[in-house]
């Protein structure tokens, strides 16, 4: 009886237990439609080839899906120039192929939508789909669009998610769960350089001989996966600066005897040297030689050259940029993983950075807004970088390119205006976060240079993006006009830095001419640039190397020599007392003479007279004795 009360006891407490257990819901879907996205590059080509695999699935074999209706893909448009979408498109089509589970073709229509929306691939569901015969499909195409080439740089791109994707659908109608999936690999061979840079996580495998880099779906919402491959670029730039004839008062017979008659100096920047990324710069070909070179206390690199002003001419120069970074994985952002306090100290205490610091026209740190804004963007026990990320955020939200603007006359309009609603491009995008990073007490100056650079010698539109210094580090870059949560920070290789500016200027392009400028045209002006794989084996010179026995100087621009020479050459009182001066110089000389002639006709005379005056007292001196 005992034995039977403890039995019934225990069934008691285990049934309690059971019932106190809350049950768990199946979580096995109804159907489970996957599409699996493969990015494949072959090291030395300039496409990828893109598999869409497509595969519906009947979970539950109490469901089927009929053979109706059809799966639709989407092929998006990359550029915005209508002759390299039309283009891109047939390149697209020509390799255009489906098929099924067993390499079988299957029937698609193509519909191209407007410029820049597109083309829409309809595939008709050609059979029924159930649990023992699941559905597949796979669409291929070769595209230029998924990969930047540029020298030995390689950067790979794929498509984001939308933040309205589904993952779960629930059918209330028919009681039923589908599950969808999205799996994205890219795919590269042994070949490719290095991994420099990846966004966002991946996890990465090898099979035969390939690299799979792996993507969750959660990870891609808003997130274009991006793989940069190589750690090297070499760039080779071309300048030349067709000077126009701006003098025709006096002829060329009598400038070239004395060249300062007719004269306009030019003051052209040149690419320069970056510590951050080993930027280096050699000179093939400068011509004609420039008077000077000089290097200016942020580091530019500025010519001077003298060029006639009574004929046409031409400046030439054209060399090679070479840039390095660093292997993924290593510390890239390592100097900004400090206690924000802490930067503060050390930069208070940095005499030499003050005037990155100041406010100016257009970065108007001490505007309330711009006060305001800074400071809400600084949490209490942050860390430089969370602030920097933080203030990145802020202006990607708040600004939107205005493609109108940039191919406009693109009026500069400050911080203030841009993050108050202003048109914007990359100098409100720049100039913004300097006021923000200024007004935090982050010492920031402007960069200028070029991106975008391929394989094909072009002109660029010049970029403007951001530096930030810090102690015992140097300069890091910063570009917050790339709208990605892919922040463009550190070692930016694809791109070339030309010079830099703690103020608002914009240029250290100037020209000096007594003539009027209106000759002058910004077309006469151009930079081409190209990646190439390695310098060529031809004498190439550094800067210091250019003038023989003068070499570069440091901060030579406002010397009195250079002022005197300006003055004297460009301007018209310099050019009359140029002019006027040697017709003096050789009048003083033949008064001189005329007057030293004089003077010597008169000393003789005086001797003559004396010697008479001698021989007569002695001629009468013998009359009277």
């Amino acid at each position: 009886m005992k034995s039977k009360i403890i039995f019934l006891t225990i069934f008691a407490a285990l049934l309690l237990s059971f019932l106190a257990t809350p049950i768990i819901a199946q979580t096995t879907p109804d159907f489970s439609i996957n599409t699996y996205t493969k990015i494949f590059y072959t090291t030395g080509q300039d496409f990828v080839t893109v598999t869409n695999e497509y595969e519906r699935l009947v979970e539950n074999s109490s469901f089927y899906f009929t053979k109706e209706g059809e799966k639709v893909f989407h092929i998006p448009d990359v550029s915005s120039i209508e002759e390299e979408v039309l283009k891109e498109r047939d390149f697209k089509k020509n390799s255009l192929k489906v098929t099924d589970t067993k390499n079988n073709s299957v029937n698609f229509t193509v519909v191209e939508l407007n410029m820049g929306e597109g083309m829409y691939i309809h595939i008709p569901f050609y059979r029924t789909t159930t649990k023992s015969l699941p559905y597949k499909i796979v669409l291929t195409y070769n595209t230029h669009d998924n990969v930047i080439k540029s020298g030995k740089l390689i950067t790979l791109i794929a498509s984001s998610l939308p933040i309205d994707t589904v993952f779960q659908k629930n059918d209330e109608k028919n009681k039923t769960t589908t599950e969808f999936n999205y799996n994205l690999s890219i795919i590269v061979d042994e070949k490719i350089p290095l991994l420099a840079k990846a966004y966002p996580r991946f996890s990465k495998e090898e099979k035969e001989g390939l690299t799979y880099y792996n993507f969750l779906a959660e990870d891609r919402i808003n997130k274009p996966p991006t793989l940069e491959f190589g750690t090297s670029v070499v760039y080779k730039f071309e300048l030349e600066y067709q000077t126009p004839k701006t003098d025709s008062l006096i002829p060329l017979k009598y400038s070239k005897l004395l060249k300062a008659l007719s004269t306009n100096i030019f003051e052209i920047s040149l690419p320069r040297e970056f510590a951050e990324t080993s930027q280096k710069v050699v000179i093939e070909e400068i011509s004609p030689l420039p008077q000077k070179i000089y290097r200016d206390e942020e580091g530019n690199v500025l010519a001077i050259f003298e060029i006639p002003a009574n004929k046409d001419d031409k400046i030439k120069i054209t060399g090679y940029i070479s840039s390095y970074q660093s292997e993924y994985n290593t510390s890239l952002k390592e100097p900004l993983n400090i206690d924000f306090k802490e930067y503060l100290e050390k930069i208070g205490k940095d005499n030499t950075n003050k005037r990155y610091l100041n406010p100016t026209k257009y970065w108007q740190i001490n505007d309330p807004f711009i006060q305001e804004t800074a400071q809400s963007l600084i949490s209490d026990d942050g860390t430089l970088e969370d602030v920097i990320n933080s203030t990145y955020q802020y202006i990607n939200d708040t600004l939107t390119y205005d493609n109108n603007k940039a191919n406009s006359e693109n009026e500069r309009i400050g911080a203030v205006s841009a993050l108050t609603g202003g048109a914007s491009v990359c100098m409100e995008y720049a100039d913004s976060m300097i006021a923000l990073l200024r007004a935090q007490g982050i010492p920031s100056r402007a960069a200028f240079g070029y991106t975008e650079i391929t394989d094909t010698p072009k002109e660029l539109i010049r970029h403007q993006w951001v530096q930030i210094w810090v102690p015992e580090f140097g300069w890091i870059s910063i570009d917050p006009t790339y709208e990605s949560n892919n922040r463009k920070i550190g070692q930016l290789i694809e791109r070339v830095l030309w010079e830099t500016f703690n103020d608002d200027s914009i240029s250290n392009i100037y020209v000096y001419s007594i003539n009027n400028l209106n000759n002058f045209d910004e077309k006469s002006f151009s930079i081409k640039l190209s990646s190439i794989e390695d310098i060529p084996d031809i004498e190439q010179k550094t800067y210091s190397d250019i003038l023989p026995g003068v070499g570069i100087k440091e901060s030579d621009k406002y010397t009195i020599g250079n002022w005197t020479n300006t003055f004297l050459k460009t301007t018209v009182l310099g050019r009359a007392l140029l002019v006027s001066l040697p017709i003096l110089v050789t009048l003083f000389v033949t008064i001189t003479i005329l007057v030293s002639i004089k003077l010597v006709k008169a000393k003789t005379s005086k001797t003559e007279i004396s010697q008479k005056k001698e021989l007569i007292n002695k001629s009468i001196g013998r009359f009277t004795t």
